[in-house]
């Protein structure tokens, strides 16, 4: 029996999950952000504004939906993860942080969630219990930008809640060329982390943050309750360039096509990999099959193409797709 891990039906859209305008620190309005992005494809925007939400669906119309979405920060205030130079004052730059994009189901949604309290000491416990709030006041979560946050494994480990993860962040990976996390959502999958959504956004301030990471959705309509249904049902992946087109499973094989790629890889809970590699002058590959032992527990697919961008599935766990 064939299990669309994609769905078979439905458009994909383009959209740019992470986006900041002059709302916040951005360089363009809302207007302007919402003109340059349909200039390039895209069908939606996340405007996930620092701290405060904004109901910006006047933008939305048949060809463009503007989603309702806040950046939520914490921060750590009593001590650096590490410490160079003893005694000396700490730099704002190299105190932890974390990042959570926030995206409401309601497209009217106009309060932030209430975590004041929880700004007094910065803990798993109490980013986790931020998590909590924002899921009862009907927002999904997102984990963003980990490696720009400074945060290590004790942390992202301890996690939950979280709806999904930003695999690549667009802004920050151009100036680091770190922020494109793929490890980190398998070591939070080892420790039972399940998080349905592996998102792209450009985190956008300026013109030269356009297209850089984006997020493909498979939805029924171009509507806000598609999008959003769609993305919590984890229908939908992130990208930097290729493209998925078919993703499915049939009598234990996992099926991708893809654009024209330099390799496809299939990684597991373990060490064992799968991968259809273009090599010495072989013709790209935009097909793979890989055969799923139920002991791999879960599987993820990357595509990797000729010029180094990826394209990223969501992890697809064996239990809850039969295999």
């Amino acid at each position: 029996m064939r299990t669309y891990l994609l769905p078979e039906s439905g458009t994909f859209y383009k959209v740019n999950m992470h986006s900041h305008s002059t709302l916040s620190d951005g360089r363009q309005t809302p207007e302007e952000l919402k003109e340059a992005y349909l200039a390039m494809g895209y069908s939606a925007i996340a405007f996930t504004e620092h701290t405060n939400i904004f109901d910006l669906s006047h933008l939305t119309d048949e060809s463009f939906v503007a989603i309702t979405a806040y950046e939520m920060d914490m921060g750590r205030w009593d001590k650096a993860p590490f410490s160079y130079y003893e005694g000396e004052p700490m730099c704002r730059d190299h105190l932890e942080q974390i990042h959570l994009n926030l995206y409401a189901k309601d497209p009217h949604k106009n309060e932030t969630v209430y975590i004041k309290d929880l700004r007094e000491k910065f803990c798993a416990e109490n980013i986790n219990e931020a998590i909590r709030r924002a899921k009862e006041a009907g927002f999904l979560v997102v984990y963003n930008h980990p490696h720009w946050s400074l945060n290590n494994y004790s942390l992202y480990a301890s996690l939950r809640g979280l709806d999904g993860i930003e695999i690549v962040n667009g802004a920050s990976d151009r100036s680091s060329d770190l922020d494109y996390s793929p490890l980190v959502y398998d070591e939070m999958a080892r420790e039972r982390i399940r998080m349905p959504m592996c998102v792209g956004g450009d985190d956008n301030h300026g013109t030269q943050h356009f297209g850089l990471a984006y997020t493909m959705v498979k939805a029924d309509a171009l509507t806000y309750d598609a999008l959003l249904g769609a993305l919590e049902a984890g229908n939908c992946y992130a990208s930097s360039g290729p493209e998925i087109h078919e993703l499915y499973a049939e009598d234990g094989v996992v099926t991708i096509r893809t654009s024209e790629a330099q390799g496809i890889f299939c990684s597991t809970i373990g060490r064992r990999k799968l991968v259809n590699l273009s090599e010495h002058g072989a013709p790209l590959v935009t097909e793979a099959k890989f055969r799923i032992d139920p002991k791999d527990c879960f599987f993820r697919i990357t595509v990797r193409d000729a010029s180094g961008k990826h394209a990223n599935t969501r992890i697809y766990y064996v239990d809850e797709i039969g295999l």
